[in-house]
Order: structure tokens, then C-alpha cells, then sequence
């Protein structure tokens, strides 16, 4: 399967071979005939063990790689652009020109130690995870044995800390935001009490809006690119239906009233879609100061709201989990575990008294009692 030839009139006159599994010869000169020996078991161990990788496929350079990389995977535009930032601006300012089997880890010890100084370091987590994706699809594709990042930890985020309003304060800070802007009051209590994403709310027709039997059926959100607004499927890619409170679907009946099918449900004042940065600037922080909100909150805390509003109410794991679109019960319960341990004790005094209304008792003996029974 190989073999080794020597070549007087060569410099390096040793030259070992074989034929790879794309059906190519491939050589290596040497000085020694023991190093030729040397190399041409290595590279046939790896054919045994399925191991072996072409040589040649690794001198692509990364920022070729990236742009094949990309129009492979199926995103959403708002993704795209963001790999697409991270890449032109963290990325391929280091790596562009290197070829994919030159990338190592020290290297990327040292270019996430540099981004470090200079962002956040949920920023450099993101710069780190696209490069070990982007370079996870190359040894997939056997352009390389190993994916270097691998053996580079991920710098620790800390993540922001949750802010869940009451009832009474989403009432305070509806009424702000109405004062402000027809309709921003009835879309601050649909975002409180439903659950939805901005982008699905300020999507929503009204044809999905059934206020008879008081359900929103969430099929398309609108993300903002660069300026322009992008319509897609939900987060999730799957549509659901969400159930509104009684009060909530007598203000989106009055809210609702002389619009066609096809028309918004929440519109910006002159017409035509909301759009994020206009309604937080315009909007949603005279609101929070007006109403006396807590600092930093964010128009998806309204989303974590919708969730502790729930839960309160007594909704189950599962109930929440469909309600905010989550792919899995597993994550709602790690992003609201701890409003659920907050109803613990609760459940431990329901469940003592349920013990104590049972008619009947267990009639277990005493301790003193049981040598006394008959044997």
C-alpha cells in the first residue's frame, strides 16, 4: 500500500508513498530512511483508523472557508447579519488570511485575551462560538483533523439580571406609555399578559386575532436588518396560539375596531410597522422614567413578565412553555426555575393541610406499643 524509494541525485534523496483514499499518490522527501519509514507508518495508521486527512485541504484560508461556511447554513436575516458583523469585525481581521490547519489554539488564546479588553465578554463569547462552528464544519467536512477551539474555554458571562413586573406596575406603565402614543398602552398590556416576542407582536394581523373565542394565532414575526424590517416565521419556525385574559380581549376588541383583515394590529402613529428603535426612544423610556419603573428595563422584561404573571396564577411548566414559544420544557424551566421554587412553599403548606382534611388517618402503633403485639 506503500512504499519507499531512494534517489541518489536528490538532495533529500529518501521519498516515501502511497495511495490515499481520493484515489492520489501522495510523497514526502526526507534525509533519513528512517524518517521516511517514520512518516509512511503514521499516514498509514491514520488510512486503518479512518483518520487520514488530504494535506492539501487545509491550506483553504479561513476567510474563504467562512464565505462557504455561510451560504451553507439556513438562517434568519437578523442571524445572518450578525454572523456576518462578528465575522468582518473579530474574525477575519485575524484569522482571514491564515490557512485552516495554521489556526491553533494559543492563537486563539491570545485574540480572545485581546477582544477582551475592548468588549463585553458576552461579545467575545460570540466571537468564539461562531469560530468554533465555522471550524467544527471544517472537520466534519475532513479539511481538518481537529477543531482548535475546543481546547479554549469560553469566557464566563454573567447573565443580566431578570426584571419581572406586577400587575399593578404593567397598569402604571401602560397608562405612561398611552399618554405617549395611542395604542402603545393596549400593546404594553398584550406583551405583559401574552407572552409574545416584539418582533410577533408587531407582526400580528388582524386576521390572527379571534376575539370571540379569545385566541392569537402567532405565525410570522418581523425582525429589523440594517435598517429595513424582514418578515419570517417565529423564533422557533413554529407557529402556536396564544389565549388572552377576558379584560385583555375587551381592550383589543375596542383597539381592533374598523380594521381589515390583512391591517397591523399595533402600527406606528402615521401608520405602517412599529419599529423598535422609534418606540423605545419615542415611547418607552419617558414611560419607565413617568411611571417609576426600575432602571435598565427592557421592552422584552415585558416578555418575562408575561411569565411570572403566569406562573403566579398557578400555570404550569408546560402551560408557560407553550405560551412563550419555547422549543422545550427544559428551557423554560432554566430561564424561570426559580419564580416555580418560589411557589414551593406554598405547595408544602397545600399539601400539609390536604393531609389533615383526609377522613381518615393512618393508624400506625407507637414505638412503646410494639413489643406488647402479639407474636
Amino acid at each position: 500500500m506503500g512504499s519507499i524509494q531512494h534517489r541518489s541525485d536528490r538532495p533529500r534523496p529518501w521519498r516515501a508513498r502511497f495511495n490515499g483514499p481520493d484515489g492520489r499518490q501522495h510523497s514526502k522527501s526526507f534525509d533519513r530512511k528512517i524518517d521516511a519509514e517514520r512518516w509512511l507508518r503514521t499516514e498509514l495508521r491514520r488510512l486503518d483508523r479512518g483518520e487520514w486527512l488530504d494535506p492539501q485541504a487545509g491550506r483553504l484560508v479561513v476567510k474563504d472557508w467562512a464565505d462557504i461556511w455561510l451560504r451553507g447554513l439556513s438562517l434568519k436575516p437578523k442571524t445572518r447579519a450578525g454572523y456576518e458583523s462578528i465575522l468582518r469585525s473579530r474574525v477575519l481581521p485575524v484569522f482571514g488570511d491564515h490557512q485552516l490547519r495554521q489556526v491553533n489554539p494559543s492563537e486563539i488564546r491570545a485574540w480572545l485575551s485581546d477582544m477582551a479588553e475592548e468588549v463585553g465578554p458576552a461579545r467575545v463569547r460570540q466571537a468564539r462560538q461562531l469560530l468554533y462552528q465555522m471550524l467544527e464544519t471544517a472537520v466534519v467536512d475532513e479539511l481538518i483533523g481537529r477543531n482548535p477551539v475546543a481546547r479554549v474555554p469560553a469566557p464566563t458571562v454573567r447573565p443580566r439580571r431578570q426584571l419581572f413586573l406586577s400587575a399593578q406596575e404593567v397598569t402604571l406603565l401602560a397608562d405612561a406609555c398611552e399618554k405617549r402614543q395611542e395604542g402603545a398602552g393596549t400593546l404594553v398590556r398584550f406583551l405583559s399578559y401574552t407572552g409574545l416576542r416584539w418582533g410577533e407582536a408587531v407582526a400580528l394581523s388582524r386576521s390572527s386575532v379571534n376575539i370571540a373565542r379569545r385566541r392569537v394565532r402567532v405565525v410570522r414575526s418581523a425582525t429589523e436588518v440594517s435598517g429595513r424590517l424582514e418578515w419570517g416565521t417565529p423564533k422557533t419556525h413554529e407557529t402556536r396560539t396564544v389565549l388572552l385574559p377576558a379584560f385583555l380581549a375587551d381592550r383589543l376588541e375596542e383597539h381592533l375596531e374598523g380594521m381589515s383583515p390583512d391591517d397591523l394590529v399595533f402600527t406606528a402613529p402615521r401608520g405602517g410597522p412599529l419599529r423598535t428603535s422609534n418606540f423605545r426612544r419615542g415611547v418607552w423610556a419617558k414611560a419607565c422614567e413617568a411611571s417609576g419603573m426600575p432602571d435598565g428595563l427592557l421592552v422584552h422584561d415585558l416578555r418575562d413578565t408575561a411569565a411570572s404573571l403566569a406562573i403566579s396564577a398557578g400555570a404550569s411548566i408546560k402551560a408557560v412553555q407553550r405560551m412563550l414559544g419555547h422549543s422545550s420544557a427544559k428551557m423554560t424551566l432554566d430561564t424561570y426555575g426559580s419564580l416555580f421554587e418560589e411557589d414551593l412553599e406554598e405547595l408544602a403548606e397545600r399539601l400539609d393541610a390536604r393531609f389533615r382534611d383526609a377522613d381518615v388517618a393512618p393508624a400506625w402503633p407507637k414505638r412503646s406499643e410494639i413489643a406488647h403485639l402479639p407474636r
